[in-house]
């Protein structure tokens, strides 16, 4: 009896993963469709998205004639489009942002006025804090589905209502934002580029490339690798190359100026001092965006090297041209793909010249 007990136990300890799988589930939304939790999107453990009016997308717009002050957008009422500034003629580029940010300060306004005294273009702002509130991280990955298909909606929009030509639209997203970037692009085909800012790696790396960033969503898809390690290591960004071009300044890592204390970081939990635990945490994860900041306007090139690995570069192996240079960055020349490496300095100027 015993025997029987235990064969019996081992039998259903082995096949508890079909006998108790729970059943897909599915939540539907106007205007954007369904989202199942079936494979391959079960990576934000079976976490469904919530409704765009919870969310609360919002899009931003900014032009040389409204430097300051946004002009909204919305993509279901085309008469907020054709009231405001935008100009289907010029660049439009979307920025958007990751967990517990937002895109109505700090880097994005940042990005956006580096990139208006660059050039006239249409530069739209990606707000959904409000779906990315809470300490919660696995819904706020779960939302960036709804994100993303909310902004394919926008370019739709402009492209059929407004004749904006999908090869001048670019798409900017850090960390679970480069993957929201990913989702509109795989909604909206023939997208002219997305360049994700350490692309989140939670929920993502080791799953299909349908629910993360990967070089089918844009013709061009770069992305800039600077905090891949594991979450152990209090990291963030994805290790594994996801674009045309994939950028692994100082290795992808840990990058120089930033410190990544566990123990310091346990004594500021318990001392009450989260602001240092998340700039400390964070630090590596953001360097991406200041890379990309600086790249806009910089007269320094952020030359970066063709190469197998960061061990190779770092030896000597790659620091010429002779096998492929790129540009890390706003200028990053589509037409040279692969893994390039580079060192930047600690403090900006990040390019080392």
């Amino acid at each position: 009896m015993m025997l029987k007990s235990i064969t019996l136990l081992l039998l259903l300890s082995s096949t508890q993963g079909w006998l108790f799988k729970p059943k897909p589930k599915q939540v539907c939304y106007p205007n954007i469709g369904c989202f199942s939790n079936a494979q391959p999107f079960n990576n934000a453990k079976r976490t469904l998205p919530q409704s765009p009016s919870t969310i609360d997308t919002t899009f931003n717009l900014y032009t040389r004639q409204n430097t300051d002050t946004a002009q909204i957008l919305d993509p279901y009422d085309t008469n907020t489009v054709s009231s405001s500034h935008f100009d289907p003629s010029l660049p439009t580029i979307f920025i958007t942002h990751g967990f517990q940010d937002t895109a109505k300060s700090g880097w994005p306004l940042e990005i956006k006025n580096a990139l208006l005294q660059n050039g006239d273009m249409n530069v739209i702002a990606v707000d959904w804090s409000k779906g990315t509130q809470g300490r919660i991280y696995r819904q706020s990955a779960a939302n960036t589905r709804v994100v993303g298909a909310t902004i394919g909606n926008m370019i739709k929009v402009l492209r059929d209502s407004f004749s904006l030509p999908l090869g001048q639209v670019h798409l900017i997203g850090h960390s679970l934002g480069a993957q929201i970037m990913g989702y509109a692009g795989d909604r909206v085909r023939g997208i002219g580029r997305i360049t994700g800012l350490d692309p989140a790696g939670l929920y993502f790396e080791k799953f299909d490339t349908k629910v993360k960033l990967d070089p089918t969503d844009a013709n061009f898809v770069d992305v800039i690798h600077t905090d891949g390690a594991s979450l152990l290591e209090m990291a963030f960004g994805i290790r594994t190359p996801n674009g045309h071009v994939d950028f692994y300044p100082n290795g992808g890592t840990r990058q120089p100026g930033c410190k990544r204390s566990l123990w310091s970081n346990i004594q500021n939990f318990f001392q009450g001092k989260m602001g240092k635990i998340s700039s400390s945490i964070a630090c590596s994860h953001m360097r991406a965006i200041d890379f990309f900041t600086e790249s806009i306007n910089s007269s320094c090139e952020f030359k970066a090297y063709l190469c197998t690995s960061y061990l190779e570069f770092y030896s000597g192996k790659c620091k010429s041209c002779a096998n492929g240079c790129n540009r890390m960055g706003f200028h990053a020349d589509k037409n040279v793909h692969g893994k390039f490496y580079l060192q930047t300095n600690a403090a900006p100027p990040f390019c080392k010249i």
